[in-house]
Parts: C-alpha cells; sequence; structure tokens
C-alpha cells in the first residue's frame, strides 16, 4: 500500500458572498469575524511539520477564497506560502465580481499562477436566474486584468444544463467562452442535490438526451479550436492540463485541508467535518475509509479510464498482480465492439461515447 507523503495540497476556504441556487459545496455566507476564526484553524493545519514542504501542486477552492477581504486574503497566502516554493501549478478559484486588481496583485507576489473563474453561464438573465452575482462583462473584464498582470494560465468553468437554456443558447456560450481563449475550460453538467434551492424547487437535471448532444456540441467546437479534450469534463491547451486534477485522476495521494476537505493518504481516503462549530473549536472529525487492495483496483480502473492516459494494463498488472484483459476480455471486447472502448500501446482507453457510460462500464469491470 501506499507510504509516500502526497506531492499535492487542496485547501478549503468555505466561505461566500451569496449562496447560489445548485450548490451543493461545503459553504457559508461571508462574515469577517467567522473568516478571521477559520484562518486562525487553517494555519495551524497548514503549519504540521508531517505535510510535504517540496508540493508539485496547490488548489485553493470553496466556496470563494476571493471572498475574504484583503487583509485574509494576504493572510492566508502567506500561511500558504512556506508550503508553495516548489510548486508547478498553483491555482486559487474565483469569482468575477471579487476578482480585484488589489488581491490579483497579491497572488502575483505570492507565486499563483493558475485562475479558475465560475462562469458558469454567459448569459446575464440566466445568471441572474441562478443567484449569481457577476455578468459575462465581469468575466471580460477578470480575464484581462489577469493577464494584464501576468497571470495567463486561466480556466473558464461553465455549467451545461441549467434550466431553460437550450441547446443553441449553451453553443453561444462556448462560443463566448472561446472568445476570451482561455488555457483551460470545464464543463460540468448540471446535478440536482437535496438541500439546495433548485432541489426544493424541483428542477430537474438534464436528460441524458440532451447532456449527449450537448457534450458532442460542444466537444467539437472545443477540438476545431485547438483544445484537447483530456478528461471527461476537461478540456485544454496543449501543455495546460490542470495537473492538480490529474493527481485526482491518476489515483495518487494528496492533502484536504480546510472544512470538508477530502484527502488521500497512504491507504486512507477521508473527508474532514463540515460542521464549522466543530472545526473552530479544533475538532476536525473526519470520515475515514480504508483503502483495500479491491478498493484501490476500482480506484485505479474508474478514475484512469476518466482521462485519456487511459488505464495502463502493464501497469496494473505489476500493482496488482492480475491481468486485467484476460480475466475481463469477454466484457472489454463487447465494450471495443461497441466503440465505448479501445485498445492502444497496451492502453484501455474510452471513446468519447464510452466516457458518458463510464459508470456502467466501471461496474461490469467489477461484476
Amino acid at each position: 500500500m501506499r507510504k509516500n507523503k502526497p506531492n499535492s495540497l487542496y485547501i478549503h476556504i468555505p466561505f461566500c458572498e451569496s449562496i447560489c441556487d445548485y450548490c451543493d459545496f461545503t459553504k457559508l455566507q461571508y462574515f469577517r469575524n467567522f473568516a478571521e476564526k477559520y484562518l486562525s484553524v487553517l494555519e495551524k493545519e497548514l503549519s504540521n511539520p508531517e505535510l510535504n514542504k517540496d508540493l508539485k501542486t496547490i488548489y485553493v477552492g470553496g466556496g470563494t477564497p476571493t471572498s475574504l477581504e484583503d487583509d485574509l486574503f494576504l493572510r492566508l497566502l502567506k500561511a500558504i506560502d512556506p508550503l508553495s516554493k516548489k510548486a508547478i501549478e498553483y491555482t486559487f478559484e474565483c469569482n468575477p465580481e471579487s476578482l480585484t486588481l488589489s488581491k490579483i496583485k497579491m497572488m502575483k507576489e505570492y507565486g499563483v499562477n493558475r485562475i479558475s473563474i465560475g462562469v458558469e453561464s454567459t448569459d446575464d438573465k440566466v445568471l441572474k436566474a441562478i443567484n449569481r452575482h457577476h455578468t459575462f462583462s465581469d468575466v471580460i473584464k477578470a480575464v484581462d486584468l489577469l493577464r494584464k498582470n501576468g497571470i495567463d494560465n486561466i480556466n473558464l468553468d461553465l455549467i451545461l444544463g441549467l434550466p431553460n437554456v437550450s441547446e443553441k443558447m449553451l453553443e453561444k456560450d462556448i462560443k463566448n467562452i472561446l472568445s476570451l481563449s482561455p488555457t483551460h475550460i470545464s464543463c460540468y453538467s448540471l446535478t440536482v442535490n437535496e438541500h439546495t434551492v433548485f432541489s426544493i424547487k424541483k428542477i430537474s437535471p438534464p436528460s441524458e438526451e440532451f447532456s449527449y448532444n450537448a457534450y458532442k456540441m460542444i466537444n467539437n467546437i472545443l477540438i476545431n479550436n485547438g483544445y484537447e479534450h483530456y478528461e471527461v469534463s476537461n478540456w485544454a491547451k496543449k501543455g495546460k492540463r490542470s495537473e492538480h486534477n490529474l493527481t485526482y485522476w491518476r489515483n495518487e495521494t494528496y492533502y484536504g485541508i480546510g472544512l470538508g476537505a477530502s484527502g488521500y493518504e497512504d491507504n486512507i481516503r477521508y473527508r474532514n467535518t463540515t460542521n464549522l462549530n466543530k472545526y473552530l473549536n479544533n475538532k476536525n472529525i473526519r470520515e475515514e475509509e480504508i483503502v483495500t487492495i479491491k478498493d484501490l483496483e476500482e480506484y485505479q480502473i474508474m478514475l484512469n479510464l476518466r482521462t485519456d492516459e487511459g488505464l495502463d494494463l502493464a501497469k496494473f498488472l505489476n500493482l496488482f498482480k492480475y491481468d486485467l484483459y484476460k480475466n475481463k476480455k469477454e466484457v472489454i471486447e463487447s465494450y471495443i465492439s461497441s466503440n465505448y472502448l479501445y485498445i492502444e500501446n497496451n492502453v484501455l482507453k474510452a471513446t468519447f461515447d464510452g466516457l458518458l457510460i463510464l459508470d456502467k462500464i466501471v461496474i461490469d469491470l467489477f461484476r
């Protein structure tokens, strides 16, 4: 089992200026007194001498990290700084309306070299309807401000399947996003989770047919514009794949710090408490899953197949001492003949259609 120290770190900042109708992440309304107490606990976690000081990637997500006021934002950057010296990719999630010039300059000074902006839609009426507090004009200004201040590795997020958004509107969204020439684009299909406003309003997620047609349309446009479809929901310019997220999909270990953050160390996958009071009182009670060899096999298959790197069958044989292809030849060949899987240089990969039914493929490989 794994005993090496993780090379990646995820830090969760749960605060938001407002709560979006679809959001199911660990989040809460921003209040300065809570944010100050939260940073005090976070600083203790980040100063843990057991943490690997030679991290390769750092990702600060939320919530909205840029919802912090400038002095607290600087305090956060200073707390992370000792761990970021050797990071090749250091990402902050941002909302366009809270991405100010002062915050950009601070991030640049402390080595942040990648920004992920929650765009979600480029239609101002749709944004207002889902309780987003920015316009597409704000996104344009934010991207311009980042580039003028030396940060040009930019991801833009889009949600597919929002209420009353047609395929034609979605096509306009993707073309608007392309007009900004981001290095990376993420398109996530809407999920409606319990206890969200969308759930209370009984809004339905997109149909399988809509999702398939929308993903296919988006994929064709992005591929034709020089982006690589390297993971189910992610496209990148050459050399601009998210190194941090590839840690997850390669089934490698990572630290999770902050309220509700998930991590994977040694053979334990964990999730920190989502109870703010417990967290602020240093009671970071976490849920833990002991990863067995069988679990590890499943994660390896499920996560590796999400990317165009695929599942290396020789590596799998070396790790788990059995030949997946020989053991599941009938299942694999069936999916190959249906154009859902293919094998290239002894690496099992999913086709575009295969990526969209990956859950079923993984289940069949584990029956």
